[in-house]
Order: structure tokens, then sequence, then C-alpha cells
């Protein structure tokens, strides 16, 4: 009998996408950084910037014109258990690490975002803006490759999902 190595190859090619999308998807993204990335791109368009104030307001439930560390934090997971619905009095779990552009909108580093804060804040942005494009790219952000719709993401950016083609370089 011959062996194939061609059969496992294929089925190790069918399997991997189900492995792929079976894999639970990274963290959310902070709900801040949600807001100021429209298009959810890892990247800020000279159009989000210039928006980023009207973006960060619809964060804003009580309506106090800022941000508190509380609005900053993401939504309590909506599952159901044993037939009850957990509702509006679950707590937020805690807020993920600031990224890069909440650090820049905090300009006094107090863990929420005042008026005046959020009326600066595509100024505020601008000070990353490192190659004076007027958008923030993936590594002016800080943002790293996003995970795309229902988990699917891929390698990070400027990196390999693994050895270059014909095998490790030594």
């Amino acid at each position: 009998m011959t062996n194939h190595p061609i059969i496992p190859a294929l089925a190790l090619g069918l399997l991997f996408p189900t492995v792929v999308s079976a894999m639970p998807p990274g963290p959310p993204p902070h709900p801040v950084v949600e807001k100021l990335d429209r298009n959810q791109d890892g990247e800020l368009s000279a159009r989000e910037i210039k928006n980023a104030s009207k973006a960060l307001s619809k964060l804003d439930e009580d309506d106090d014109k800022a941000l508190s560390s509380e609005e900053m934090r993401p939504e309590p997971p909506r599952e159901e258990r044993r037939g009850k619905r957990n509702d509006e009095n679950q707590e937020r779990p805690p807020g993920p690490p600031p990224s890069p552009l909440v650090s820049a909108i905090d300009t006094d580093g107090d863990g929420s975002l005042s008026e005046a804060e959020i009326a600066a804040a595509p100024e505020s942005l601008l000070k990353l803006d490192t190659d004076g494009d007027g958008e923030l790219s993936t590594e002016e952000a800080g943002l790293g490759r996003r995970q795309g719709p229902r988990g699917q993401g891929g390698p990070p950016q400027g990196g390999q999902g693994g050895p270059p083609p014909g095998g490790p370089r030594r």
C-alpha cells in the first residue's frame, strides 16, 4: 500500500477553517476606540479624527458632557441563563487597559474625559500623527490589527503567519 501525503494535508486544510472559527475572538475594543474608529479598520482617517468629539459624546449616558470611567467601560454581556436575561442591573466588567488613543485624549490622566478634553479630542489625536498626513495609521494609533467580523482576523500587520517560504532562515 502506498502512503499519499496529500490526503492528510487535504484533511488538515479542511479542518483548519473550522478550528479558526471556533477560536474565541480577541478582547473587545475599548468603547472609546470603537466609537472613534467607525469603520473598525484599526486606523483613524482624517474624517474620523475630525468627528472625534461628536463620536465620543455618544458614550455620554448621563448627558453631563463628560465621560466617566464607568461610561468608558464595555457593556456587560447579554446572556440568557436559566431563562432569565441579565438586565441593566448587571455591573459592567472592568474596563480594558487604556489605548494610546484614550491616553492622548485624557490629557490630565485621571481616567475620565472632561468636556474640555472631549472638545479638544481632534487636536489631541493629531499629536500622535508622526508623519503629518492628518490621519493615524495602525502604528500611530497603537491599535495593531483588529479582529474582523465573526472573530476572523489574521496575523499582525507587518508580520507573517509562519516561517518564510522555503522554511526558516538560518
